[in-house]
């Protein structure tokens, strides 16, 4: 079944499938969905779910989608769908399930809609304060994809100079861009293991996509962002243009270090983790920052932590520009060749092949209704 929805998915999830169908590697996933912000009442899952249906073979090919209902009542990080199929039937889907969850749950709840102008006025101060450094818009999955173009220009309008899905990038006659998803760097994982999963989803990326693309990787699936940065150097050598960084909030970064200094140290992308990193790197390499960077003031932090260390830490940021979102997740939290290995919600859960992000583990609930 063709995916229609191609031009609204970020190019990273459509990278992430085109290495994947030319390497053949197809394993059965699970899929985890949640909602940080809550509790709530939930909506935008029967839309979600049918997305899905008319635009994978997920049916055809016996998968199962279990879910919460619209209307019923969930709490922050609450499991509210597993998705399981082969991951080529869904890889391509995430950014538009994930915008309609979290555009319904916020309209339903918060009674709140996108401010256009309010997002231009802060991608304004984003990028004055990066300065002569990109800033590239990385917020489709936040929203109904009904909104990217409009949400894209007035990104655009605020001085991004790219964004991650076709649709969006249109409106200023360009394409999407994006490089590797933490879901490419999973199903590595399971195949050559958590300790090569950065290097080998790279040196897969750099093997099939167009050359002109910049090899930027993503350096935080297996929470050893040093190690993973450093390996991948050495790997790529002077292909390899700069690294991402997007530690998840439930991790302290490799190099990092405790404290409850906001936006300088503790868990998630802050100041001295990516310190670590940039004193572990060769000058030539890059680092682009992800997560939370919407936020002038975590942006200023950075650069006044550049003033104070007489360093540059960061060459690029993407960020989604929709902090008032109740914004929905997803993450493979199992791989297996069948679907009985993934699927927690059938026969043994002990059996299950448990495979995930570091930070990011299966949250069962059993209060999920098989709707597939």
């Amino acid at each position: 079944m063709k995916n229609k929805m191609k031009k609204y998915a970020d190019k990273y999830f459509l990278r992430a499938n085109e290495i994947l169908k030319k390497e053949g590697l197809n394993p059965w996933v699970n899929m985890q969905v949640f909602v940080r912000n809550g509790p709530g009442k939930v909506a935008g899952i029967d839309e979600a779910v049918e997305l899905i249906k008319n635009n994978s073979n997920i049916a055809e090919v016996g998968g199962r989608i279990y879910a919460k209902k619209d209307g019923s009542l969930y709490q922050p990080k609450e499991t509210l769908m597993n998705i399981v199929a082969p991951v080529q039937e869904i890889m391509e889907l995430e950014t538009v399930y994930l915008g309609v969850i979290a555009a319904g749950i916020t309209r339903q709840n918060d009674e709140r809609d996108v401010d256009l102008n309010k997002i231009q006025n802060q991608v304004e101060q984003v990028v004055e304060l990066a300065g002569k450094r990109p800033v590239l818009y990385f917020g489709a999955r936040h929203w109904h994809y009904n909104m990217d173009a409009a949400i894209s220009e007035a990104a655009f309008k605020g001085g991004v100079k790219g964004c991650s899905t076709d649709e969006g990038a249109a409106v200023v006659g360009q394409v999407g861009g994006g490089t590797i998803p933490h879901a490419l760097e999973n199903v590595y994982a399971y195949y050559f293991g958590k300790e090569n999963a950065v290097v080998k989803a790279t040196k897969a990326f750099d093997k099939h996509i167009d050359p002109k693309v910049p090899r930027i990787a993503l350096v935080d699936y297996a929470n050893k962002e040093i190690t993973d940065s450093l390996a991948t150097a050495q790997a790529l050598g002077d292909r390899l243009y700069a690294v991402r960084v997007d530690t998840c909030g439930e991790n302290i970064a490799e190099g990092g270090v405790e404290g409850n200094k906001k936006y300088w140290d503790g868990a998630g992308v802050n100041v001295m983790g990516v310190k670590a990193l940039r004193e572990a790197l060769t000058q030539d390499v890059g680092i682009v920052l992800s997560s939370g960077f919407s936020n002038p003031a975590k942006v200023r932090a950075f650069n006044d932590a550049e003033q104070q260390f007489g360093v540059q830490l960061y060459n690029g940021i993407g960020a989604g520009f929709l902090d008032n979102v109740r914004t929905s997740t997803a993450d493979i939290v199992a791989i297996g060749k069948t679907l009985d290995e993934v699927d927690f919600y059938a026969g043994e859960v002990n059996q299950r092949n448990i495979m995930h992000k570091i930070g990011r583990p299966p949250k069962l609930n059993y209060g999920l209704e098989r709707v597939v």
